[in-house]
């Protein structure tokens, strides 16, 4: 009995010391399949992230071109009616206009733009990439494509900036209302009336009107009250 038990007892050891390899084995196999996992799941994490980064600085450097194309449009609807004001007063012609225009918007973009992260690139304008275009109604559009570069600290960049700003200011349009009135003064009986209808309408623009008879013919003139100069048709 005493050696049939040993060999039983014995046959059990080489059972458990069997088992607890496997059980060894299987927990490596665990830890290794773990481990890859998370590796997997790490780069696969930090893939996404890096995606997630990059597309938030193209949408921040777009942005940021967005923001300094709306900003020059809005000077250039500035300086347009700086130039017109100013030749007007002068009585220049609108060849001076657009020269004037352009030399303003010139000394805003070498004025440059300073942001944080980035580094901005804009050319001056020239008859190439700015256009202007007198309207009938006296205004001016200015319109055109400047090669701008947009680049951010990482190394994404942005380019161009589209240019297009018009206006209908005194210049211009003082000649343009001095045609009309005068046309509409053709078919006027009381001209008196009319001038005092006028000069109620127009007052919000200090514009002011003076229309007569003399020698047979009617007489306008328009005073422009900023600038105290008068266009007359006749």
């Amino acid at each position: 009995m005493w050696r049939r038990w040993k060999r039983v007892s014995h046959s059990t050891l080489s059972e458990q010391r069997g088992a607890a390899a496997s059980l060894a084995v299987f927990t490596v196999f665990v830890i290794l399949s773990s481990y890859l996992a998370v590796q997997t799941f790490a780069r696969g994490y930090e893939s996404e992230l890096s995606i997630l980064h990059q597309a938030m600085v193209t949408d921040t450097t777009k942005a940021m071109a967005s923001a300094v194309q709306t900003e020059l449009n809005e000077a250039l609807r500035t300086v347009i009616q700086a130039a017109m004001y100013e030749s007007g007063r002068r009585g220049e012609d609108k060849a001076q206009v657009e020269v004037r225009a352009r030399q303003y918007i010139n000394e805003r973009i070498a004025m440059g733009w300073e942001y944080t992260g980035f580094d901005i690139s804009v050319p001056l304008t020239s008859e190439n990439t700015l256009r202007f275009e007198w309207l009938p109604d006296g205004g001016l559009r200015a319109y055109g494509y400047l090669p701008a570069e947009f680049e951010h600290a990482s190394g994404v960049r942005a380019f161009g900036i589209q240019l297009d700003a018009g206006v209908v200011p005194r210049y211009g349009r003082l000649h343009h209302i001095a045609y009309r009135v005068y046309d509409l003064a053709q078919s006027v009986a009381d001209l008196e009336g009319f001038e005092r209808e006028l000069n109620e309408n127009f007052a919000c623009e200090w514009l002011r009107f003076e229309i007569r008879q003399q020698d047979g013919s009617v007489v306008v003139r328009v005073i422009d009250a900023y600038g105290g100069r008068a266009i007359a048709e006749e």
